[in-house]
């Protein structure tokens, strides 16, 4: 009879907190709402919580741990698997929360108080929260500043630390965290709506980072600045289009592609783009070959022409004088091409290996290529004057070829040539000095931008991390932390801002979503 009648004091009691009232009453209407607005009226509106009947969300309410999970499982949806009953002895088919209780548990979520016991009405401490958000969301990462009442060897520690390293939370003015101290609904409202969406998380650090509230394409391929202009290009591989978008004003135009793009380009005021108009083989050899390059006007996107090319497209660079050069992405042994872009005239040929990256030197009278694969890793360099491609003999260099990685950039200058998996070679017109190793970056890279007035470059290798270096170093002088992973860098000279695309599990999506991250250099 005692164990009847707990059992629906605890229904009483969940059910006025986190079921469906009668009537839905959004954050902006609670009259005892002040703090916390827009991430509580977010969690109502995706129905993970709800106000009471009378119009109040009794923010300072504690919450307990049967409610946190309930609300946990609504925010990302309960599996489709079967249910494991969780073997709790204080929690029955007939109790608050059993079926996301059971998920939680059999998901590695949260864990109960001991073998047997949940301890469903116990009231969730914060550093409980912090667990079982870390779990969910999966949050990576280490807290460049440590909580003083969360010690290293707290079982807590990693979850509190990368909570904080994610800007979830900042903890209190006097450096604690509380880790034992119960969580309100407000204060979990918080935490949830932050671990859903990154809008919602403060900034903090050095420098100002946000989340622009922009929706972004989901599977961006190639992303290009204007040099001029706070203007980024990029192509969206699922809907084939070309977007423009106004870093300063959040407009986009957008452009329907006909064919598949992988490449993008820009120079003089144009912009370039690659269309594939025949599958990639290895058979495909240069005879068969043939695509297509668009070409647009940077400021609208208003079509200009299209070039014909006897090639089949992999990746693209353009001189001032009007020199369209172009790598092939299939035939094995293949070969380098030239056009004048104007005219669509055929200007030369050099022999290459498909899906080479290629890179032209600022001084436009060479170009370094690397190959992307394993078996074949290695960059070789080709002479450019008047439109006419050729391949340079080389000083003998050592290429690690298993490591090599088909990522290439040069610096502003010119002087340095940069590889994915770290190595730094020199870029000269003197042959016994080009491609001469000049060290290796302390961390490998999968995109890279430059701040040249500033002299810093920023790097980052899908992952939640951006290390930040000075030209004329190989180590990093100190590192940003984004939400996501990150795809892409651009740093915008006009407004000191370096921008992120990144991939996030965006309101408990089981897929990711790009979001758009900002930090301010300027402030």
């Amino acid at each position: 009879m005692k164990k009847v009648l707990q059992v629906l004091m605890v229904l009483s009691l969940s059910l006025s907190i986190v079921t469906l009232p009668t009537r839905s009453v959004k954050a902006a209407g609670f009259s005892d709402v002040s703090g916390l607005k827009k991430e509580i009226n977010y969690l109502t509106d995706q129905k993970v919580i709800n106000g009471y009947k009378d119009g109040t969300f009794r923010p300072s309410e504690k919450l307990t741990r049967a409610q946190a999970v309930v609300m946990i499982m609504r925010a990302i949806g309960l599996p489709e698997t079967p249910m494991q009953d969780s073997g709790f002895y204080d929690v029955s088919p007939s109790s608050f929360g059993y079926k996301e209780i059971s998920h939680a548990v059999n998901g590695g979520i949260i864990n109960g108080k001991s073998k047997h016991q949940f301890d469903p009405t116990g009231k969730i401490t914060r550093a409980e929260m912090a667990k079982i958000l870390g779990n969910t969301f999966k949050l990576e990462g280490v807290n460049e500043f440590e909580f003083k009442d969360v010690s290293h060897g707290s079982w807590a520690f990693p979850f509190i630390s990368s909570l904080a390293a994610n800007n979830i939370t900042v903890g209190y003015d006097d450096r604690t965290f509380r880790p034992t101290q119960p969580i309100d609904r407000a204060q979990f409202s918080a935490f949830l709506a932050r671990s859903m969406k990154p809008h919602f998380r403060p900034s903090t650090g050095k420098v100002k980072h946000s989340v622009v509230d922009l929706p972004m394409e989901a599977t961006i391929i190639d992303v290009v600045k204007n040099p001029k202009k706070p203007f980024i290009y990029y192509l969206d591989k699922e809907s084939k289009s070309l977007v423009l978008l106004n870093l300063e004003t959040k407009a986009k135009k957008v452009v329907k592609l006909t064919h598949p793009a992988e490449k993008l380009a820009i120079k003089n005021d144009k912009i370039f783009v690659t269309q594939l108009i025949q599958e990639r083989s290895p058979y495909n050899f240069i005879e068969t070959q043939k695509g297509l390059i668009n070409v647009y006007d940077a400021d609208d996107l208003s079509f200009l022409k299209v070039v014909n090319v006897n090639i089949e497209p992999y990746d693209i660079a353009v001189a001032d004088d009007e020199t369209l050069i172009v790598s092939s992405g299939s035939g094995q042994h293949t070969e380098l091409h030239t056009y004048n872009w104007q005219t669509s005239e055929h200007l030369s040929s050099a022999d290459s290996i498909q899906q080479e990256l290629i890179e032209l030197s600022p001084t436009q009278n060479k170009i370094y290529s690397v190959k992307t694969s394993h078996y074949t890793g290695k960059i070789d360099t080709y002479s450019l004057l008047a439109g006419v491609i050729k391949k340079e003999e080389m000083v003998s260099r050592f290429f690690d070829t298993m490591k090599l990685r088909g990522y290439i950039q040069m610096s502003p200058d010119g002087r340095v040539i940069y590889n994915g998996d770290g190595t730094v070679y020199a870029s000269s017109s003197d042959p016994s000095k080009d491609l001469a190793p000049l060290g290796k970056l302390a961390t490998p890279f999968s995109t890279m931008t430059f701040d040249e007035f500033g002299k810093q470059m920023f790097l980052a290798d899908r992952s939640p991390q951006i290390s930040v270096y000075k030209y004329d170093s190989l180590e990093p002088t100190f590192a940003l932390r984004v939400y996501g992973k990150v795809n892409r860098l651009v740093y915008v000279e006009e407004t000191k801002e370096l921008y992120a695309l990144t991939s996030i599990k965006l309101d408990g999506s089981k897929v990711e979503s790009t979001i758009l991250e900002r930090f301010d250099f300027g402030q």
